[in-house]
């Protein structure tokens, strides 16, 4: 059984996530609210402990358009975004660190890699806490922890979140996906497992991407379930 603390409760997928943890065995605290100031995460740790793992999620998908939309509210929307990570990391990964190891497992989404088409900001947010991860796996590998990424297709709960225009694979997803599924906290919670698990001591950097195949779509077509028929 593993103590794991998820930062940001805000994320769609953080209750019915830790229920699937708990009952795979672990011990599970999710952070009422984002990580604003030093001071809340020593309150995390005060109420929970040192956790073996630090589930980093930051999910505030600001609908803000890049022309023509108030670039303080995008900045702040990104700065915010970095700035909450940071300090979690900060305190809760030293924590870590000085018990003498664990793992960071960032919950993270396609739009790290995509363009949303309708919440800039969250992409741009999630592309750079991307490269976080890999600096702090370089990091808190000779710390004795090992820092990876999950990136998750957008969940049910999240439509119609990211429908937009311009990025036609967020909408009706289930006809695009290849394998036909919808991401659930289910998938997240297995690859939590798996980087948790000894079986993933020397993973360290990794991206693991589950999407059924999702960010491969690329046109406003759908799939024909039937083997042979026209896609």
């Amino acid at each position: 059984m593993a103590r794991l603390l998820i930062t940001d409760g805000a994320h769609p997928l953080s209750e019915e996530l830790a229920d699937q943890l708990r009952a795979a065995g672990h011990e599970v605290y999710i952070a009422p609210k984002p990580a604003a100031a030093p001071e809340d995460v020593i309150g995390w740790l005060d109420r929970f402990g040192v956790p073996d793992g630090l589930i980093v999620s930051t999910y505030d998908p600001v609908r803000e358009s890049l022309d023509g939309g108030d670039a303080d509210i995008l900045a702040g929307a990104v700065l915010g975004g970095i700035e909450q990570t940071y300090l979690a990391l900060k305190h809760v990964g030293t924590a870590m660190a000085d018990r003498g190891g664990g793992r960071v497992i960032f919950l993270s989404s396609i739009f790290a890699d995509k363009p949303t088409g309708s919440a800039p900001s969250y992409s741009i947010t999630q592309g750079a806490l991307q490269m976080m991860m890999k600096e702090l796996a370089l990091l808190y590998g000779h710390w004795g922890l090992t820092v990876n990424t999950i990136k998750l297709a957008p969940a049910e709960a999240e439509d119609p979140t990211f429908d937009s225009e311009l990025v036609q694979a967020a909408y009706d997803i289930p006809s695009k996906v290849p394998t036909g599924l919808r991401v659930t906290a289910r998938d997240a919670a297995g690859a939590i497992g798996y980087f948790m698990s000894d079986a993933a001591r020397n993973v360290n950097g990794a991206d693991l991407r589950i999407d059924g195949g999702l960010l491969y779509h690329y046109m406003d077509r759908t799939f024909d379930r039937a083997k042979g028929g026209d896609a």
